[in-house]
């Protein structure tokens, strides 16, 4: 009789140890929402944000603020893929820290067409002229060998008066999605150039037509 009422126990014993060694897979993203190159840019805005909120000597959280599109150091004009998707990154961490960020993109109206419906504009004519605003987020970007230096500031727009710094700096193979290595070979002012090896020059970013 003890020998038979073993036999059951011990399959309980094991169906039971079976069922708690399943444990569900962890999901392949641990942190951010979307693709591992957003993730990263997203790691990198919370980055230069907390330390312009360490720096920030006059901004009160309740006073409105825009970003604008980080430019590179070279001309102050130029721009490219990674600095327009940095300046969506500084809006989201700005927010994250309960700032009072406005968006200089909406346009005075929705547009309603036959393919969707729009309310963002790069169209200066259909943005709102009336935003009180008195801060403004500024970045400049340098390029490097291996990688990109980031200086962002919040200036006041009243006097220009910079209230709070940043400066930061990202590898190409942090950002691998977005910069690669320069080239053997590369043209400036209409020349080519052969350097004894790849990546000599400054990071090429993708997605900026050059």
């Amino acid at each position: 009789m003890l020998k038979r009422a073993f036999i059951p126990l011990a399959l309980v014993v094991l169906v039971g140890c079976t069922t708690k060694s399943v444990v569900p897979p962890k999901p392949s993203l641990v942190d951010g929402n979307g693709l591992p190159p957003t993730a990263v840019i997203n790691h990198l805005s919370q980055r230069i944000v907390t330390e312009l909120v360490k720096q920030n000597d006059a901004l009160r959280s309740d006073q409105p603020i825009v970003v604008a599109t980080p430019v590179l150091v070279g001309d102050l004009k130029g721009t490219n893929a990674l600095a327009q998707q940095l300046q969506q990154g500084l809006i989201t961490s700005l927010h994250s820290f309960q700032f009072n960020v406005v968006d200089l993109n909406l346009a005075d109206g929705l547009s309603v067409t036959p393919d969707g419906d729009f309310i963002l504009t790069r169209d200066w004519q259909r943005l709102s002229t009336n935003l009180p605003v008195d801060h403004i987020v500024v970045s400049t970007m340098s390029p490097t060998t291996n990688g990109m230096a980031i200086n962002t500031r919040i200036v006041t727009l009243s006097n220009n008066r910079v209230v709070s710094a940043s400066q930061t700096f990202v590898t190409q193979k942090e950002l691998s999605n977005y910069m690669q290595p320069s080239e053997q070979v590369i043209s400036q002012d209409g020349i080519l150039y052969r350097q004894s090896s790849p990546g000599m020059n400054e990071v090429r970013v993708l997605g900026d037509g050059k």
